[in-house]
This record gives C-alpha cells, sequence and structure tokens, in this order.
C-alpha cells in the first residue's frame, strides 16, 4: 500500500483503502499458519513538514493452538499510527523520514500485525492442551495416564510415603 506524497501535498490530506496480502506475518511467526487478506483504510493530512498517517487494518489470522495444537481463526483488527517527514533535518527516532514521492506503507503494516498478533494463541481459556504422556488431545478425549510427577530431587521420599509407619 502506498501514498502518493505530491497528490498529498495538492490535497492537504487523503483517505485511501485497499486489501492488501501480508504473507511474511505468517512466515515469521510459528503459531500461524495463514493470514487472509489485510483490509486497510487510513487518512493522511500534510502539515509542513510531516506526514501524518492513521487507519485501521482488519484482517482474519489462522492460528494454531498453543496448547493442543489444534487450527482455529480469529478476527483481528489493528491501529496504524506513523509520523513521516520531508525534511532531512529530522532528529526524532518516531518520525520516518521520506525518501521520495511515495510512502510504502508495507512494513508498518506488518510491524502493526506483529504487535497485534496473539503472543500465545489458545483455541479457547479453557483449552486442556495435549496429554503428556499419550500425546491425546485432551479436549477431544480423556486418557487414563498417570500426568502425576514427582519432583527428583523429592523420589528417594516416595516410598516413606507409601509405606507407612513401620514398628
Amino acid at each position: 500500500m502506498k501514498i502518493d506524497v505530491q497528490e498529498l501535498k495538492r490535497e492537504g490530506q487523503i483517505d485511501v483503502a485497499e486489501v492488501v496480502s501480508l504473507p511474511r506475518v505468517a512466515e515469521l511467526v510459528v503459531d500461524i499458519e495463514a493470514v487472509d487478506d489485510v483490509h486497510v483504510s487510513v487518512h493522511a493530512t500534510y502539515r509542513q513538514p510531516l506526514i501524518e498517517v492513521d487507519g485501521c487494518l482488519r484482517t482474519v489470522v489462522h492460528y494454531r493452538c498453543s496448547r493442543c495444537l489444534g487450527s482455529f481463526a480469529r478476527p483481528l483488527e489493528a491501529p496504524l499510527h506513523e509520523t513521516y517527514t520531508l525534511s532531512a533535518d529530522s532528529v526524532d527516532d518516531e518520525i520516518r523520514q521520506v525518501a521520495d514521492d511515495e510512502i510504502d506503507l508495507t512494513p508498518e503494516l506488518e510491524q502493526a500485525m506483529f504487535l497485534a498478533i496473539d503472543e500465545r494463541p489458545l483455541c479457547s481459556e479453557t483449552c486442556r492442551g495435549l496429554c503428556p504422556v499419550c500425546g491425546c488431545n485432551r479436549n477431544e478425549r480423556d486418557c487414563s495416564c498417570d500426568t502425576h510427577t514427582i519432583d527428583p530431587r523429592l523420589e528417594a521420599l516416595k516410598g516413606l510415603l507409601s509405606d507407612g509407619p513401620s514398628e
């Protein structure tokens, strides 16, 4: 998605709406299987020498649950707030410099997506995950595996508790 700087200077402000594809998000995040096309709408305002871009992006993200490894989809909405300058004298790290007659918003859109995605996606808050012994999905069926573990440092004490008092 690009903003024409010359048009923005003439008009003072412009609105841009596009549907873009951001495949790198799914490629770089392990728990994401795919990302649907992203609907982006932005409002750009020119105030010499600054260009302010505000907008929103909406899509559906297809995740892999971090507990049970099942697939699920969830809508995602992320805000976009960026400031650019036409001046070469900017010392503010938050303000990006415009090098030519257009602004490519793709890196900023990807960054907004990375900040908005679930860090540890769960298919539901009550997801029971996989059994650590047999690997079955405990959301689908129960297993009879003994998942109670004893700290290896206390393993020697296990015999004292099971034998009972000796006389």
